[in-house]
């Protein structure tokens, strides 16, 4: 049996398969190494684990925001073999399984477009180039929070119409008076805007609305899909909700820029346990 795990910013998804036939899932709370040692990630997943049996398990395949040095790589693989003490582990960053879920053992550039963004050019075997996404202070184009952001910019700046105007106030229980403080109150602001992409998807046919997702995936593509070599050459995927929720508008930008897009999904989870099951 193989475990594949899917760690996001606030939990982590593990799925055990036989092959490419998934037997259980198991969905435990997220930990970025950065912040937890190996201590602190053994006892946040003893109440999901302590009480199963893995022996069977033999190979654990982990992967996650903040595993990206040897150091932090060692601190998340060891509190896994706490619980997987009969399995080999790999403990990898999440652009790797982006770019395993999407590519698979082919070239490409693989796209994340979620609460954050990331992207990177892909060999078949290597991440051999990644421009950097740089957080959602300064970067995070294309993204969840990206948009929310901006369609908070849009509705400061009189970029709304009156009748988007009231629906946003009324559905967000906000004004103009407010809404800032809202944000800059809060200890993730990333979140925070993020959680506004709903109202976009909602009104996607409203000309404002969709000219505020389109022109942050044109920025989202300039920043960063341009940048990799043969980007008009190679398949461009993407992962994650808002590439997924944002498809149509997706395309369109893709299009703009002459660029061939491969696959977009929600999730890499699935592609991933294909994946490792094709490695057996």
């Amino acid at each position: 049996m193989i475990v594949i795990a899917d760690m996001g910013a606030t939990k982590t998804d593990w799925s055990f398969a036989e092959g490419s036939t998934v037997i259980k899932n198991i969905q435990t709370k997220g930990f970025n190494p950065y912040f937890y040692s190996t201590g602190e990630i053994i006892d946040l997943l003893k109440p999901d684990f302590a009480e199963e049996d893995f022996s069977d398990v033999e190979e654990v395949h982990f992967y996650g925001a903040g595993c990206s040095t040897d150091e932090k790589i060692k601190t998340v693989e060891n509190a896994i073999k706490i619980y997987f003490p009969c399995a080999s582990v790999e403990v990898s960053h999440d652009l790797l399984a982006s770019a395993r879920a999407l590519c698979g053992y082919s070239p490409g550039i693989a796209c994340i477009l979620g609460t954050g963004s990331n992207t990177c050019l892909y060999d078949g075997t290597y991440i051999i180039a990644n421009n950097p996404s740089l957080g959602f202070l300064l970067g995070d184009e294309g993204s969840g929070s990206d948009l929310g952001r901006e369609l908070i910019k849009a509705y400061y700046y009189g970029k709304l119409t009156p009748e988007i105007d009231q629906k946003f106030e009324q559905q967000f229980n906000t004004n103009k008076n407010s809404l800032l403080g809202n944000v800059y109150s809060t200890d993730k602001p990333n979140a925070f805007c993020a959680a506004l992409t709903p109202f976009l998807s909602q009104n996607i046919d409203e000309a404002c609305i969709e000219q505020i997702v389109k022109n942050s995936f044109r920025i989202f593509f300039q920043s960063h899909v341009i940048t990799y070599d043969n980007y008009k050459k190679l398949p461009i995927n993407f992962v994650g909700s808002i590439a997924h929720h944002f498809k149509k508008q997706l395309l369109e930008v893709a299009k703009e820029f002459e660029t061939r897009v491969g696959i977009i999904i929600k999730a890499p989870i699935g592609k991933l346990i294909e994946f490792h099951s094709h490695m057996e």
